[in-house]
């Protein structure tokens, strides 16, 4: 499609203001309801014909991951099964996947509004990107890589292949933008090591790190080791994958209202929150025909503006995902983010080294142990007490502290194994 600018995809939609946005979200949503009844999942669910004010879908019940598996695998499918030419799933680590369905027009809908988190986060029809995604069932490969073409970008497909290869890759084909999971470019950097790779082969302008949350500490030492710009993303199975990006400002993730309905509520209320707030986040599929979810709780906390950005978008803007509902770690009492715990490791980065760190927590006769692997920077014994007392005061519990760390530990996706035995589920 014809841009009227370089700087924004869509000026005409992510620029407009605040009530023809809500004119085109209120005519979306009662299309949405009338097609929601149709499948099996909302055909239970009292919803209304439609609604004649946007304050009103805060009155409507939520959606639960729980009722989206439970419906597996046709049970929140809206469309007769001919109409339907790609589907994607999330893990279904814990039980059935979810499942979202795609039309072709749902495929369309989706390929234009992707290409605007991209080109938001700053990827262009010159570029060669690499997508390090997982390619198949998972959205974050596919949907980005038809995204990307959307825009024109040459896009190498090279998946979850070693990091060998990537790195190879990355450097014989001059790569100017990539995307992978944040985890991963742990692994990356250490590879590159020892390929005695330097970062001056390689041709990079901009890395998307996504799929975990993240600090800004992490953010700068990941911009140091590419020497480029790194960029955040956020999306989901059941809605769809890169849905809201940062522009260059960095200053929230911008997410198509057109698209998407956005609200923060309080996890345990179910309140909607103002914006600014830190909250759970409930998304609404305003362009799904398929399989469209209403008020879905994601279980990521973040807050929301709708305040225009200094880039000249009007779309809202979250927060950086703080976490999740069900990562809030409960210890003698007392919350641990695993996100704040990581961004305390970083201001001690003089003697340690923060990107190392994972967590194993056990219950010894009754009480709760937390044990710290990271490595250290300097070989000094005492630097364990400094550590544990740095902990207590910044987090108000105690860590027992240990070096005895694997050298792939920083590249686990999960840094935090928790021994205890769950007594509540969410």
């Amino acid at each position: 499609m014809k841009m009227k600018n370089n700087t924004i995809y869509e000026p005409k939609i992510e620029c407009a203001n605040k009530k023809a946005i809500q004119k085109i979200q209120l005519r979306k949503f009662n299309n949405i309801l009338a097609i929601c009844k149709k499948s099996p999942l909302y055909s239970k669910i009292k919803l209304p014909k439609k609604i004649s004010d946007l304050r009103e879908i805060k009155k409507l019940p939520f959606t639960t991951k729980k009722m989206l598996r439970d419906s597996f695998p046709y049970g929140s499918l809206c469309v007769d099964k001919n109409k339907v030419i790609e589907i994607h799933t999330s893990s279904g680590t814990t039980g059935n996947p979810t499942i979202m369905f795609l039309t072709k027009n749902d495929l369309e809908k989706s390929n234009n509004v992707l290409a605007r988190t991209w080109f938001c986060n700053g990827i262009r029809k010159e570029d060669i990107f690499m997508m390090m995604g997982d390619y198949g069932l998972f959205t974050g490969g596919l949907l980005n890589h038809y995204a990307l073409t959307h825009i024109g970008a040459m896009v190498i497909p090279v998946g979850v292949s070693s990091s060998e290869k990537q790195i190879s890759f990355l450097k014989d084909f001059k790569v100017t933008a990539t995307a992978g999971i944040v985890s991963h470019y742990f692994r990356i950097i250490e590879k590159m090591k020892e390929m005695k790779v330097k970062v001056k082969d390689l041709n990079l302008k901009i890395a998307i790190a996504a799929g975990e949350p993240y600090s800004e500490k992490t953010r700068k030492y990941f911009e140091k080791e590419f020497n480029c710009e790194f960029m955040d993303q956020y999306g989901l199975a059941e809605i769809n994958t890169g849905l809201a990006g940062e522009c260059k400002y960095k200053c929230g993730l911008h997410i198509p209202n057109d698209y998407v309905y956005p609200e923060i509520i309080n996890p345990k209320t179910g309140e909607v929150l103002e914006d600014g707030e830190i909250g759970e986040l409930v998304l609404t599929t305003l362009d799904r025909e398929a399989n469209p979810v209403i008020r879905y709780r994601t279980g990521d906390l973040t807050s929301i503006t709708h305040e225009k950005c200094k880039c000249g978008r009007t779309t809202p803007r979250i927060d950086r995902i703080k976490g999740r509902i069900d990562d809030v770690i409960f210890v003698k009492g007392i919350k641990l983010y695993p996100i704040f715990l990581e961004s305390v490791l970083w201001e001690m980065k003089r003697i340690i080294k923060p990107e190392t760190w994972s967590l194993k927590i056990k219950r010894k006769k009754g009480l709760d142990e937390l044990t710290l692997f990271i490595k250290p920077r300097i070989k000094k014994e005492d630097i364990k007490d400094k550590l544990k007392e740095e902990l207590k005061e910044r987090i108000g519990i105690k860590f027992n502290i240990s070096f005895n760390v694997h050298s792939n530990i920083a590249h686990k996706t999960k840094r935090i194994t928790d021994e205890r035995e769950r007594l509540n589920e969410r």
